[in-house]
């Protein structure tokens, strides 16, 4: 619980004025019997998990270059008090990494998506760098806990909220969240996500696809069966390979 408090407290205080986007403005904060707290202030906007299965597909794609964009803003910011969070990113990966194949299986993962572990662990030994420069990530960037608003016909982002889970760590892992709740494997929603994040097309390799087949395997709360949007994905996708590719396709 307090971890949550530093995390919240912490990103709130270092990304005030740094977005495109409203957060909540700390008021007050303090201690009751014990208990830390925060009194914050409230955003305008509809929440978008409320409305984002009814927008239109051009829209959707709008939304989230926003998205990718404020990934990025929110990056670019320093870590402040955030950078004595714990775990930090190496020892935080190498514990996903050694209970990652046991999660899945327990979570109901297909087999045929388990016989590919041990190849992608090894890769993600490769592909995630361990020491790369810290960023602020949330782990949180889903419908929840986005605010939309609508102006002459057109949706964007109103406002973002919720950083009590957040850490610091390698920048794409901040990528997964929408990947998953929002993509839904359509080539232009992932790349307007990707571009708005900073990516390229070029970018958009195999390795890159495998980094984040990884990442999303191994993130804190990751349920694949559960937060993958795509309709009959464990029929479409043989393996894990075909996975990343149903997930990011370019």
């Amino acid at each position: 619980m307090r971890a949550q408090f530093v995390s919240e407290r912490g990103a709130l205080a270092q990304l005030a004025g740094r977005l495109r986007i409203p957060i909540p403005a700390i008021v007050a904060q303090g201690e009751r019997d014990g208990w830390p707290y925060l009194v914050i202030t409230r955003l305008e906007g509809r929440l978008g998990s409320d409305v984002w299965a009814s927008l239109p597909e051009d829209q959707k794609e709008r939304v989230l270059r926003e998205i990718g964009a404020v990934i990025a803003e929110v990056q670019a910011a320093p870590l402040g008090a955030l950078a004595t969070l714990e775990p930090r990113w190496d020892a935080f990966m190498r514990e996903q990494m050694q209970g990652c194949r046991a999660r899945h299986e327990r979570l109901g993962l297909a087999p045929k998506f388990l016989a590919g572990f041990d190849d992608l662990l090894r890769d993600a030994a490769e592909l995630i760098p361990m020491d790369a420069p810290p960023v602020i990530l949330t782990g949180e960037y889903i419908p929840e806990n986005f605010l939309l608003a609508c102006h002459d016909g057109q949706w964007s982002l109103a406002g973002l909220f919720d950083f009590g889970d957040g850490r610091t760590g390698l920048h794409d892992y901040d990528l997964l969240g929408p990947s998953a709740f929002m993509a839904a494997g359509r080539s232009g929603r992932v790349r307007s996500l990707l571009e708005g994040f900073g990516y390229e097309r070029t970018d958009m390799t195999f390795e890159l696809k495998r980094r984040l087949m990884a990442l999303m395997l191994l993130h804190r709360h990751s349920d694949p069966i559960r937060d993958v949007c795509i309709d009959d994905w464990q029929d479409k996708a043989d393996d894990l390979v075909a996975l990343q590719e149903l997930i990011w396709p370019t």
